[in-house]
């Protein structure tokens, strides 16, 4: 658990880190001066200053930042961010935004390649002649094992695969469901794989059909494969997919949130993604890999609104006054201090509704 944590802070800090970069490079080749780049939030544990920017390591591994001259008002100058036009404000302000995409196109990609989990909202891509090339099906994967259970006592955990019972190969949730039915109440030879490593054990099934003969849940997952030069336009795709499921689940919350003020099952803050990624760490390194570009891409949707204090807001609101909407500098801070205290809200409401699921 400890070092599923772990993983999940390095994971989410450096989908950040790379974000905040994005706005840094594209910032500097704009020719606008950043002040700082930090990795992680103060205080400030190191700090180092060259061509005069400030790089700092920060005590509080949760990301990181960057401050660009000219987005505080008073700052001017031909270097300062307020100086700029409104094409080079826009690429500042939406490099990380792409960055992000960036990161979850290519994770996807890879794994188009080696193997994709049924990660997608259809399943899979397959739009005329952009089709796997493949389509593998896992032994049933354990899903959940029950507390106190034969499976439990026999050390079989989530994320192993059962292989097959009394020398029988298993393939699908039915078969498992008819041998262990057939076998109620009898000792039994399992075969598993856990941690890439094949077991066995000698176990009696038990009798009682509420409580499960096993006593776990298992169900084969599907793992597809892309020809190379295929999976850069599947890849694409999935992207365009997911990207529309994260808008549509957080159209959801909102709409769940107002109208019924309840949060959607689909919706998860920090506790409830470390939940997640702590069961998604036993399933192998393509689950964690899948997950981390799901993370990356909704940094970037939720990002893209156009709400105050995110980047999509400040897109917003340079866009206005392109328009001829003038907004005056000190309103515009205030809108951007108000949208952060209602992100914030926003992520107390999330984080009680994931503890009161757990």
């Amino acid at each position: 658990m400890i070092f599923s944590i772990f993983l999940m802070v390095v994971i989410f800090s450096v989908l950040v880190i790379a974000h905040e970069l994005g706005h840094f490079l594209v910032a500097r080749r704009n020719g606008v001066a950043v002040h700082e780049f930090g990795i992680g939030f103060p205080p400030r544990i190191f700090k180092i200053k060259r061509g005069g920017t400030i790089y700092s390591l920060n005590l509080f591994p949760l990301g990181g930042f960057v401050r660009l001259k000219g987005e505080d008002p008073s700052e001017t100058g031909n270097d300062s961010f307020i100086s700029k036009s409104y094409k080079s404000k826009t690429k500042i302000i939406l490099a990380g935004v792409a960055v992000n995409l960036l990161i979850a196109y290519l994770i996807i990609y890879l794994l188009m390649i080696v193997g994709l989990p049924s990660i997608l909202p259809n399943g899979y891509v397959k739009v005329g002649p952009i089709k796997p090339s493949k389509i593998e099906q896992t032994p049933p994967i354990v899903l959940n094992v029950s507390k106190g259970s034969v499976a439990e006592q026999a050390g079989i955990k989530v994320g192993n695969q059962i292989i097959a019972i009394n020398n029988e190969t298993v393939q699908s949730t039915t078969q498992l469901q008819e041998i262990t039915k057939a076998n109620a109440g009898k000792q039994v030879k399992l075969e598993y794989q856990q941690n890439g490593e094949r077991k066995q054990a000698e176990l009696t099934l038990g009798q009682d059909p509420t409580k499960g003969y096993l006593g776990l849940a298992a169900q084969p997952l599907e793992i597809t494969y892309y020809n190379p030069l295929v999976a850069l336009v599947a890849a694409a795709i999935s992207i365009v997919q997911l990207v529309l499921a994260t808008l549509a689940a957080f159209g959801e919350f909102i709409f769940g949130l107002f109208t019924k003020a309840k949060v959607s099952q689909n919706v998860a803050g920090p506790v409830g993604i470390a939940s997640m990624f702590g069961v998604i760490t036993k399933f192998g390194w393509k689950f964690v890999l899948a997950f981390t570009a799901s993370i990356s891409l909704s940094l970037a949707v939720i990002n893209s609104l156009p709400l105050p204090a995110l980047d999509g807001g400040r897109f917003a609101l340079i866009t206005l006054n392109r328009l001829g909407l003038k907004i005056a500098p000190e309103k515009e801070a205030l809108v951007h201090w108000l949208g952060f205290g209602l992100l914030i809200v926003l992520i107390i409401i999330v984080t009680i509704s994931d503890i009161s699921r757990l």
